[in-house]
């Protein structure tokens, strides 16, 4: 499964947040960290907070969202008693409470048996099919090799660092990964595969407006923020509106191609549980059809 989809929505956050908060007792016991603040019998931890708070952001988006999540935690907690007393219709934020968790057990469910689906795609299927479609499958974003890395401003192999990526030769990149990576927070070799430009971007602290001027105007690019220095070296590049390399299109039709099987696969696994449920008289039809969507 892929981890990553973009940034984590502060709400769902907010929900494990409140689901996984333990007493001080507890907290001191596990060792979680220093306290940022506590209201009533509960704490929230450092260690709470940075675990929610996902990797790539800028130093200035981090902590913007740190403190957006402490203070929510912060409101809801003080506030809750105060809400629950003015709030005639508990019972309805119980019933959403209520399917809300019922929603994740399945989700959880599903995600373990999407674990199982099988998702081996033949190369030759791969490749009929960029036979026939080929053409006419066209670029949104542009796609880019090279090499990018994040590290100190104060780095004392910073001007190594430039020369050796700008160089990019087999002998310099091995010494940029020996030498030049203690203080990097970020590196990403990719000469040899072709990389979306959405993928790399939020790796960049530079707002874009046109993601092909940008990089066929800064094929070396660099730039300075918070301390980091974020350098990126492009040795290829293909422009939006253009087809697709062979290789990053096969890669794309495998992927399509996988999901395909794996949501055959769930489809089939969801029919048979509601026969099974219809079966046994859990499940019951009425005017809706059941497997329209299977």
């Amino acid at each position: 499964m892929s981890i990553v989809k973009g940034v984590v929505s502060l709400i769902a956050s907010l929900l494990i947040l409140a689901a996984s908060s333990c007493s001080k007792k507890h907290q001191e016991a596990e060792g979680e960290g220093d306290i940022l603040v506590t209201v009533g019998d509960s704490s929230l931890y450092v260690n709470d907070v940075e675990i929610l708070i996902p990797y790539g952001l800028t130093p200035e988006d981090s902590a913007e969202m740190f403190d957006r999540i402490v203070e929510d935690w912060i409101e809801t907690r003080v506030l809750e008693g105060v809400a629950k007393e003015n709030i005639v219709d508990i019972e309805r934020i119980n019933r959403l409470t209520a399917n809300y968790r019922n929603r994740l057990i399945v989700e959880e469910y599903l995600r373990k048996m999407g674990d199982n689906a099988p998702s081996d795609v033949n190369g030759s299927v791969a490749e009929e099919y960029y036979r026939q479609n080929g053409d006419s499958m066209i670029l949104k974003q542009p796609l880019l090799k090279g090499i990018y890395i994040r590290t100190s401003e104060k780095d004392p192999e910073l001007d190594n660092i430039r020369k050796w990526i700008s160089s990019g030769s087999a002998e310099d990149i091995d010494k940029l990964e020996k030498r030049g990576l203690r203080e990097a927070t970020g590196y990403e070799y990719f000469t040899d595969r072709w990389v979306e430009w959405d993928a790399l971007s939020r790796q960049i602290p530079v707002r874009v407006e046109n993601a092909d001027t940008f990089l066929m105007k800064h094929p070396d690019f660099e730039t300075v923020r918070g301390g980091s220095v974020y350098i990126l070296h492009v040795t290829d590049f293909v422009g939006s509106g253009k087809v697709m390399p062979k290789e990053f299109a096969l890669r794309k039709i495998s992927e399509m191609l996988s999901d395909r099987k794996k949501g055959e696969y769930m489809a089939g696994l969801k029919r048979q549980i509601y026969i099974k449920a219809l079966r046994e008289g859990t499940l019951k039809r009425g005017k809706y059809d059941l497997f329209k969507n299977l």
